[in-house]
């Protein structure tokens, strides 16, 4: 038994809690990689994974071997790294993860600069609508997002924030009239969608502090695009970030409103996942975005 890969086949089924998950990610079959942690299993001479029909989990034993396994393959994966980097550079295929928003507005037009400055990379950029993505299950490097995720295993560095506007037509504000306080928003029909969770509340920061308000409307929506283009047509007023309407309401196809009642910002994160070792290339993107995108936020 090649010790070294046996530990490498036990990680993958630790960290996704499955023999069949870890065999696709492996590119093994199951039969092989059950074998190979039986294989661990006689060599040290204790139980490492309880297994039912149902779940698999490590036991007592399994945990701490676990963790000492991962400490241990941090470290040889810095080793080479590090060795590489001395010779040939930041390199490697990136997989990045980011909101269409964020693509669209911002992160987009610095991929080309990022790639210019490390030659010896390349990025597999893919955009979705989705709040949570799974960093380790769906094999990404990176995911930006409005939204940090309440997850022990990853690790979340904000880049920056991004001011957000209370706004609408002034075609909707000549029928319906204008907001002259938060509170008057229950009067109004808003454009509701979950970006930074604000479905039936909005966070407002005004003399008297920190302060939410409910609102209401016939529209919600999981995409930030389409609370915005509902918005640009009329439907209502819509929580919006800077880095969509900016330029409608300076060219007054938009009105802010409750200026004197500052939305509460949204944070930028770039999230990866919790390792001993970050890998040269993250690490490198990471402070790459954390310099160029942080000027240009808020």
């Amino acid at each position: 038994m090649n010790l070294f890969a046996a530990m490498k086949v036990y990680d993958r089924v630790c960290l996704f809690g499955s023999l069949s998950a870890a065999a696709r990610e492996l590119n093994m079959s199951t039969t092989a990689v059950s074998r190979v942690i039986k294989e661990l299993e006689d060599e040290l001479g204790v139980r490492l994974l309880n297994r039912t029909t149902r779940r698999l989990s490590p036991t007592e034993a399994g945990r701490d071997y676990a963790e000492r396994v991962r400490t241990l393959l941090d470290e040889v994966e810095e080793l080479q790294d590090s060795t590489r980097r001395l010779d040939r550079g930041t390199r490697g295929l990136l997989r990045v993860s980011c909101s269409n928003v964020l693509a669209y507005t911002r992160i987009t037009r610095l991929i080309p600069r990022f790639l210019d400055q490390n030659p010896l990379v390349s990025i597999e950029f893919n955009l979705t609508s989705r709040y949570v993505v799974g960093l380790v299950e769906e094999g990404y490097d990176v995911a930006i997002r409005f939204e940090r995720q309440s997850d022990a295993e990853i690790v979340a560095r904000q880049l920056g924030t991004v001011r957000n506007y209370v706004c609408a037509t002034p075609g909707y504000l000549e029928r319906h009239g204008r907001p002259s306080h938060p509170r008057d928003l229950a009067n109004h029909s808003c454009v509701l969608s979950n970006f930074a969770k604000r479905l039936g509340s909005w966070p407002f920061q005004g003399q008297e502090g920190k302060f939410s308000t409910p609102v209401k409307g016939r529209v919600s929506t999981n995409s930030v695009e389409a609370a915005y283009q509902m918005t640009m047509g009329g439907f209502g007023i819509g929580n919006l970030p800077s880095l969509l309407v900016d330029e409608a309401i300076q060219d007054g196809r938009l009105e802010a409103l409750l200026e004197g009642f500052r939305p509460a910002s949204s944070p930028i994160y770039a999230l990866y996942p919790h390792r001993t070792y970050v890998a040269t290339k993250v690490r490198v993107f990471v402070d790459f975005l954390m310099r160029e995108l942080s000027p240009d936020l808020d």
